[in-house]
């Protein structure tokens, strides 16, 4: 009997050891979070880096580009253009000569042109022009009408003595040598168009 009871003892004591060993597998194979460790870590208790917290921005996410038009959130201011010149150039003061040729439908006319140019701004007197024909010597006053660049300007012209038609326009554009064209447009007394050209060489 005695060994009966013993060998029960060591029976129940087997029994219950591998109970324990059995409650020791299945622990591990349910495979629980410790200290909430992620199930993509490979290290208990951390956080797993590859996913970012809920709300957080990425690091290198670029900035809004701005609108047309802006840089660094500035407006890009327009490039200024050059103004126009508001009185006449100072490459055109000084005395303008040459001979003027007059075409029309009966005869060509050749006489000299005069003309003297000072410092003035626009809807000013800025000089004379004189004509010396044949049978009658015009003179006039010029007014600086409209500069349309550097080198050309637009003069009205009204003439003062002589027997030439009272008001025209001459036009004025610098050419190379100290030279100037000269053309000259209006309308006549019985509606006919008049044009005279000249080329001018200062002499003064």
């Amino acid at each position: 009997m005695a060994l009966i009871g013993a060998a029960a003892t060591i029976v129940a004591a087997l029994i219950g050891l591998f109970v324990q060993l059995s409650g020791d597998v299945e622990q591990r194979a349910s495979g629980p979070s410790l200290g909430g460790a992620s199930p993509a870590s490979d290290t208990p208790g951390v956080p797993d880096a590859s996913v970012p917290p809920s709300g957080s921005v990425p690091p290198n996410t670029p900035a809004a580009s701005g609108a047309p038009g802006e840089a660094d959130g500035a407006l890009i201011a327009p490039t200024p253009t050059a103004p126009t010149p508001a009185g006449l150039p100072e490459k055109f003061l000084g005395r303008w000569q040459g001979y003027a040729e007059e075409v029309d439908a009966t005869k060509t006319d050749h006489y000299r042109v005069t003309v003297e140019l000072d410092q003035g701004t626009l809807r000013e007197r800025v000089g004379s022009v004189h004509y010396a024909m044949e049978s009658t010597d015009c003179y006039g006053a010029v007014t600086l009408t409209a500069v349309g660049s550097t080198d050309q300007v637009i003069l009205g012209e009204s003439i003062q003595s002589g027997n030439c038609v009272t008001n025209g326009r001459i036009t004025l554009t610098l050419r190379p040598g100290d030279t100037v064209d000269f053309a000259y447009e209006t309308t006549k007394r019985d509606g006919t168009r008049q044009s005279v050209k000249a080329g001018l060489e200062r002499v003064a």
